[in-house]
């Protein structure tokens, strides 16, 4: 989406909720002069009618704006990859977050910018790794025939063989 489209988008928003408020307040004008003339009660009906759908459709379009707004989006993404091993492809973040292919991409390619994540081509798809998310483990490990241990342990020597521990981190 554009910056243009986004900012005439914003203020089709804005218009159409002050709108909207205009004709909740008439409509409130209408029910109260309904007691001394109720041929205006049916007006008043429709224009809080229409005032409220055209709140509601106001409101909608903010709230998914400010979804697809990009610090949000990307924080979403990030949250997603957190769940799911620190890999995502491009189809799990359009699914589960149920944004536009789009705003995907741009997203991801913002992470991808800031050394967040990684593409790797794997098969017919592309992975995007998260490698800031990704557990890692820390273990004593011999030089020699490779036994591992657990940094708990206060070993210097590998009991397998003698060989030389070092700390590695997987």
């Amino acid at each position: 989406m554009s910056s243009d489209s986004r900012v005439t988008g914003q203020g089709l928003t804005i218009a159409a909720f002050l709108l909207a408020v205009l004709l909740l307040a008439g409509g409130l004008v209408f029910l109260c002069a309904a007691v001394q003339n109720p041929a205006r009660f049916p007006l008043s009906l429709a224009l809080l009618a229409i005032g409220a759908g055209l709140a509601a459709w106001a409101g909608w379009r903010w709230r998914r704006a400010r979804q697809l707004a990009p610090d949000i989006l990307d924080d979403q993404i990030v949250e997603l990859a957190a769940v799911h091993d620190a890999e995502l492809t491009l189809s799990r973040v359009v699914g589960d977050l149920g944004v536009p292919d789009d705003a995907a991409r741009a997203a991801l390619a913002r992470l991808e910018g800031n050394g967040l994540c990684r593409p790797e081509r794997r098969a017919e798809k592309t992975v995007y790794i998260f490698p800031g998310l990704k557990e890692s483990k820390v273990v004593r490990r011999c030089v020699y025939c490779g036994s591992e241990f657990s940094v708990r342990e206060p070993l210097h020597k590998c009991p397998n063989c003698g060989g030389r521990l070092e700390i590695v981190k997987t």
